[in-house]
Parts: C-alpha cells; sequence; structure tokens
C-alpha cells in the first residue's frame, strides 16, 4: 500500500496524472445511470448519504494510516470540496428526476466552456487559443450527443442540471486549488465523508433516510459507492494535483461519452448520425488539447503555464 500512495503522490508524470483523470471521468460518467435507477425509490438526499458515507468508510479503512496524519489544510480542502460538491449533486440528482440521464450528463458537462471562462475572469489571462477551440470542439460535441435524446421537455429539472453545470466548473478551480495545499488523496476521502454527512443531514427533511431494502438498489449503491465515489471522486484530486484546471475540464467530456456508451449498452438507445458527430467532436478536441501539452514538474508544486496563444 505504500508503494502503491507514493506512486500517486510523489512520482506521478504528466501522462499518468492525465491517464487517471480519464479514467476517474469514465467511471463517474457511469453514476448517472446507476442514480436513475436509484430514485426510482430512494429520495436525493437519502442516496447521497448511503453512497458517500459507505465510499468515505472504505477509503479510510484502506487508507487507515494515511488517515492518522491529517492536517488542517487537508481537513479544509475536504470541507470545501465536500461542500461545493454537495451543492452540486443536489442540483444533478433532483434535476434526474425529471431529465433523461444522457441529457443531464451531457448538460452539466457545458461546465468544460465554463471553467476557462471563470479562469479569464478572475485572473485576468485569456485562456489560450488552444484551449478556447478544444472547448468550442467538446460542447459542438456535446450539443450533437444531446440532439439525438433532448424530448423537448423543460422546466425545473433542466435548470437544475444547468445549475449544476455551473457549479462543476467551480469545483474543478476548486479542486486544482486545494489538491495542491495538502495532500490530495487525504482531500479526497475527507470531501466524500463531508458529502454523506450532508446528505445525511439533510435527508430527514426531504424524505425517508434508510438503507437500501432489496438486491437492485444494493448493486446500484454498491456500483456507485466503490467504482464512481471511491475511484471516481476520491482521486480526481490527485489527478489535478499535476495538471491545470483547463485540461481537467477538457477531459470531462469522457463523461458524457461514458453516459452515451452505457446508454446504448444498457439501455438499448439508438444511434445516428449525430451521436457519431458528437464522438467525433469530443475525441479530436481531446487530442488536439493533449498534443505536445506542457510537461508537469514533479511533485505539481506549482500551476501549468498555459500553451502559447
Amino acid at each position: 500500500m505504500l508503494h502503491v500512495e507514493r506512486f500517486l503522490i510523489e512520482v506521478m508524470t504528466g501522462f499518468q496524472a492525465k491517464l487517471l483523470l480519464l479514467c476517474v471521468f469514465a467511471a463517474r460518467g457511469t453514476s448517472f445511470l446507476f442514480s436513475k435507477v436509484l430514485l426510482r425509490s430512494m429520495s436525493p438526499e437519502n442516496v447521497l448519504a448511503v453512497r458517500f458515507l459507505l465510499s468515505f468508510a472504505v477509503l479510510a479503512v484502506v487508507f487507515h494510516k494515511k488517515m492518522r496524519s491529517i492536517s488542517r489544510k487537508d481537513v479544509q480542502g475536504g470541507l470545501v470540496l465536500g461542500a461545493l460538491y454537495s451543492l452540486c449533486m443536489f442540483f444533478e440528482m433532483h434535476g434526474l428526476r425529471t431529465v433523461d440521464t444522457g441529457v443531464a450528463a451531457f448538460v452539466e458537462n457545458m461546465a468544460i466552456v465554463f471553467v476557462p471562462l471563470y479562469v479569464a475572469v478572475f485572473t485576468g489571462a485569456l485562456p489560450s487559443k488552444k484551449t478556447l477551440f478544444c472547448c468550442v470542439l467538446a460542447v459542438a460535441g456535446v450539443g450533437f450527443l444531446s440532439l439525438s435524446q433532448v424530448s423537448g421537455r423543460s422546466g425545473a429539472g433542466i435548470i437544475l442540471v444547468i445549475l449544476a453545470a455551473f457549479t462543476y466548473g467551480v469545483c474543478i478551480l476548486a479542486t486544482e486549488r486545494v489538491s495542491r495545499e495538502g495532500d490530495p488523496l487525504t482531500i479526497g476521502i475527507l470531501q466524500l465523508g463531508f458529502m454523506g454527512l450532508a446528505g445525511l443531514v439533510a435527508a430527514p427533511f426531504t424524505g425517508t433516510l434508510r438503507l437500501p431494502a432489496t438486491a437492485l438498489e444494493w448493486t446500484m449503491i454498491l456500483l456507485l459507492a466503490l467504482v464512481c465515489s471511491c475511484f471516481g471522486f476520491a482521486f480526481q484530486p490527485v489527478g489535478q494535483k499535476y495538471l491545470p484546471a483547463e485540461t481537467a475540464a477538457v477531459f470531462t467530456v469522457v463523461n458524457p461519452l461514458t453516459a452515451s456508451v452505457l446508454g446504448l449498452v444498457a439501455a438499448g438507445e439508438s444511434f445516428g448520425p449525430a451521436k457519431a458527430a458528437g464522438y467525433a467532436l469530443i475525441l479530436v478536441s481531446l487530442l488536439i488539447y493533449n498534443w505536445h501539452s506542457p510537461a508537469v514538474p514533479s511533485g505539481g508544486s506549482r500551476r501549468v503555464a498555459q500553451d502559447n496563444p
């Protein structure tokens, strides 16, 4: 276990960090389908409480030695990310009640275009031309994928998912900042604990608070906790420690891509020209953005320079 932690925290290269983030966002993309199934019988906050408390307990046991040396920075970072992601997940889960999983994934991942704009507003430094071009390609890809699933419905569900997208962009930026001020893996684990506590406190006010009662509910919860949370959430700060927020933002397009593929395979959704165009644009945006990307110093102690305009 010590060797695994040393690889994740001390000697990860820029390429390995990108590969980790790709896997993280792919794992997160599966959550929309699993959550949609659970929302048929459980409240959003109930799902969040069980999911994140379970994932926190698993990771706290696996990395129990690391959890003995928690710093104040780690707690602060976990609390900040836990609060922001709890808000994001609140919007997402309530939106999923009335919005299809694919549409929710595509709309929420519009965060890829918000992050460079947030950076420009707060730092006064315009994103590079390559970053903007890749964001446009990725958003266009998300748009094409959405065309095949949007049913014309609008209302509170769509608004909530859009709010989740705005919040998700802030989460990506906050993750970049706090992961470099403390231990990223510890922060990621604490983040899950705080998210679980938020769901636990809110659940009694929005519905019943209970454990899963059927084999299907337990299967969905375990997949959400182990695949989407233990891996998908906890290891995002590890990857972002070595990469700028804009890179993580572009990589989020893997999330709706995964959700769409799951829809095709598991839910029998149709595949047409719009989806094919969306897949192509998303993959091209990733390839262009990562072609001759700047190297990241070992240890990720400073922000990576922007690409030359």
